[in-house]
Protein backbone atom coordinates (compact mmCIF):
# COMPACT_ATOMS: atom_id res chain seq x y z
CA UNK A 1 0.00 0.00 0.00
CA UNK A 2 0.85 3.44 -0.26
CA UNK A 3 1.44 6.32 1.84
CA UNK A 4 -1.60 7.60 3.85
CA UNK A 5 -2.47 11.35 2.65
CA UNK A 6 -3.11 13.20 5.68
CA UNK A 7 -6.56 15.71 4.69
CA UNK A 8 -6.44 17.44 8.13
CA UNK A 9 -6.06 20.82 8.43
CA UNK A 10 -3.18 20.94 10.46
CA UNK A 11 -1.59 19.04 8.31
CA UNK A 12 -2.76 20.42 5.21
CA UNK A 13 -1.01 23.89 6.74
CA UNK A 14 1.40 22.29 8.39
CA UNK A 15 4.14 24.25 6.34
CA UNK A 16 2.53 27.39 6.35
CA UNK A 17 2.67 29.07 10.19
CA UNK A 18 4.44 32.19 9.72
CA UNK A 19 2.32 33.29 6.41
CA UNK A 20 -1.23 32.52 8.97
CA UNK A 21 0.45 34.19 11.83
CA UNK A 22 0.84 37.59 9.14
CA UNK A 23 -2.16 37.06 8.01
CA UNK A 24 -3.99 36.62 11.11
CA UNK A 25 -1.85 40.12 12.56
CA UNK A 26 -3.42 41.78 9.25
CA UNK A 27 -7.17 41.11 9.49
CA UNK A 28 -6.82 41.85 13.20
CA UNK A 29 -5.34 45.28 12.09
CA UNK A 30 -8.25 45.27 9.97
CA UNK A 31 -10.81 44.63 12.58
CA UNK A 32 -9.29 47.64 14.70
CA UNK A 33 -10.20 50.01 11.65
CA UNK A 34 -14.15 49.11 11.82
CA UNK A 35 -14.73 47.82 8.13
CA UNK A 36 -17.88 47.59 6.23
CA UNK A 37 -17.43 43.78 6.10
CA UNK A 38 -16.71 43.08 10.09
CA UNK A 39 -18.52 39.81 10.19
CA UNK A 40 -16.55 38.57 7.56
CA UNK A 41 -13.21 39.37 8.58
CA UNK A 42 -13.58 38.33 12.42
CA UNK A 43 -14.55 34.87 10.90
CA UNK A 44 -11.76 34.98 8.89
CA UNK A 45 -10.00 35.75 12.16
CA UNK A 46 -11.23 33.00 13.90
CA UNK A 47 -10.55 30.65 11.27
CA UNK A 48 -7.07 31.64 10.73
CA UNK A 49 -6.71 31.20 15.00
CA UNK A 50 -7.56 27.60 13.82
CA UNK A 51 -11.57 28.18 15.54
CA UNK A 52 -12.83 26.40 12.26
CA UNK A 53 -16.12 25.75 14.05
CA UNK A 54 -17.26 29.37 15.26
CA UNK A 55 -15.93 30.60 11.96
CA UNK A 56 -18.58 28.63 10.41
CA UNK A 57 -21.08 28.90 12.92
CA UNK A 58 -21.00 32.32 14.10
CA UNK A 59 -23.76 34.72 12.53
CA UNK A 60 -24.18 38.12 12.96
CA UNK A 61 -26.94 37.57 16.31
CA UNK A 62 -29.81 39.57 14.32
CA UNK A 63 -31.49 36.54 13.81
CA UNK A 64 -29.74 33.30 15.04
CA UNK A 65 -31.14 30.01 15.92
CA UNK A 66 -29.18 27.25 17.10
CA UNK A 67 -30.45 24.21 17.87
CA UNK A 68 -29.27 21.34 20.32
CA UNK A 69 -30.11 18.80 22.58
CA UNK A 70 -30.19 19.19 25.88
CA UNK A 71 -27.59 17.20 27.82
CA UNK A 72 -29.68 15.89 30.62
CA UNK A 73 -33.06 14.66 28.94
CA UNK A 74 -31.76 14.70 25.26
CA UNK A 75 -35.31 16.76 23.93
CA UNK A 76 -33.85 19.59 21.15
CA UNK A 77 -33.77 22.75 22.22
CA UNK A 78 -33.81 25.50 20.31
CA UNK A 79 -31.56 28.99 21.01
CA UNK A 80 -32.57 31.95 19.58
CA UNK A 81 -29.99 35.13 19.76
CA UNK A 82 -31.25 37.97 18.06
CA UNK A 83 -33.67 40.90 17.77
CA UNK A 84 -36.63 38.83 18.30
CA UNK A 85 -35.28 37.58 21.81
CA UNK A 86 -32.58 35.86 23.48
CA UNK A 87 -34.56 32.58 24.59
CA UNK A 88 -34.10 28.86 24.89
CA UNK A 89 -37.54 27.00 24.11
CA UNK A 90 -39.28 24.07 22.66
CA UNK A 91 -39.96 24.71 18.25
CA UNK A 92 -43.34 23.28 17.44
CA UNK A 93 -44.66 23.20 13.85
CA UNK A 94 -47.45 24.75 14.10
CA UNK A 95 -47.28 26.85 17.51
CA UNK A 96 -43.58 28.27 16.56
CA UNK A 97 -41.29 28.69 19.58
CA UNK A 98 -42.49 27.33 23.06
CA UNK A 99 -41.73 27.50 26.17
CA UNK A 100 -39.65 30.09 25.61
CA UNK A 101 -36.75 31.17 29.12
CA UNK A 102 -34.63 33.58 28.87
CA UNK A 103 -30.64 33.07 28.78
CA UNK A 104 -28.23 33.97 31.21
CA UNK A 105 -25.92 35.50 29.26
CA UNK A 106 -21.84 35.15 30.49
CA UNK A 107 -20.54 38.48 32.58
CA UNK A 108 -16.87 39.32 30.89
CA UNK A 109 -14.95 37.69 33.87
CA UNK A 110 -16.74 34.45 33.35
CA UNK A 111 -15.92 33.91 30.17
CA UNK A 112 -12.70 32.14 29.01
CA UNK A 113 -10.53 30.62 26.13
CA UNK A 114 -11.93 31.23 22.53
CA UNK A 115 -15.07 32.80 24.01
CA UNK A 116 -13.79 35.58 26.40
CA UNK A 117 -11.30 37.00 22.99
CA UNK A 118 -14.31 36.59 20.81
CA UNK A 119 -16.31 39.35 23.12
CA UNK A 120 -13.07 41.12 24.20
CA UNK A 121 -12.30 41.56 20.52
CA UNK A 122 -15.85 42.82 19.53
CA UNK A 123 -15.88 44.99 22.62
CA UNK A 124 -12.37 46.69 21.40
CA UNK A 125 -13.70 47.20 18.12
CA UNK A 126 -16.69 49.08 18.97
CA UNK A 127 -19.18 46.22 17.77
CA UNK A 128 -21.63 46.09 21.33
CA UNK A 129 -24.29 43.82 19.33
CA UNK A 130 -22.09 41.04 18.74
CA UNK A 131 -20.57 41.15 22.03
CA UNK A 132 -23.68 41.06 23.66
CA UNK A 133 -24.33 38.05 21.29
CA UNK A 134 -21.00 36.41 22.04
CA UNK A 135 -21.78 36.69 25.63
CA UNK A 136 -25.43 35.03 25.63
CA UNK A 137 -23.99 32.21 23.17
CA UNK A 138 -21.12 31.36 25.74
CA UNK A 139 -23.47 31.63 28.65
CA UNK A 140 -26.30 29.59 30.16
CA UNK A 141 -29.90 28.37 29.01
CA UNK A 142 -32.44 26.31 30.93
CA UNK A 143 -34.20 23.17 29.10
CA UNK A 144 -37.85 24.05 29.10
CA UNK A 145 -38.33 20.75 29.68
CA UNK A 146 -36.42 18.90 32.68
CA UNK A 147 -35.52 23.02 33.73
CA UNK A 148 -31.73 21.42 33.75
CA UNK A 149 -29.35 24.60 33.29
CA UNK A 150 -26.47 23.87 30.66
CA UNK A 151 -23.68 25.92 28.82
CA UNK A 152 -24.82 26.83 25.41
CA UNK A 153 -21.44 26.88 23.59
CA UNK A 154 -20.21 23.72 25.41
CA UNK A 155 -23.12 21.97 23.64
CA UNK A 156 -23.19 22.94 20.41
CA UNK A 157 -19.07 22.50 20.20
CA UNK A 158 -19.46 18.79 21.38
CA UNK A 159 -22.38 17.89 18.97
CA UNK A 160 -21.36 20.08 16.01
CA UNK A 161 -17.31 20.21 16.03
CA UNK A 162 -15.62 17.63 14.51
CA UNK A 163 -12.39 16.21 16.64
CA UNK A 164 -9.18 16.88 14.49
CA UNK A 165 -6.26 15.16 14.99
Amino acid sequence: MGDIVQHSPRFLLADCADAIADFSELLDRHLQARPGDYLATFRDLLAAREQYHWSAALGDFTDDFYHLACPHCAVEVTIAIGDHGRYSAIRDWHLGDVARLGLRPAAHEELSGIGRWMHETAVRDGHGALADGIAHLFGEAECPRCASVFNIADEYTSANCPILR
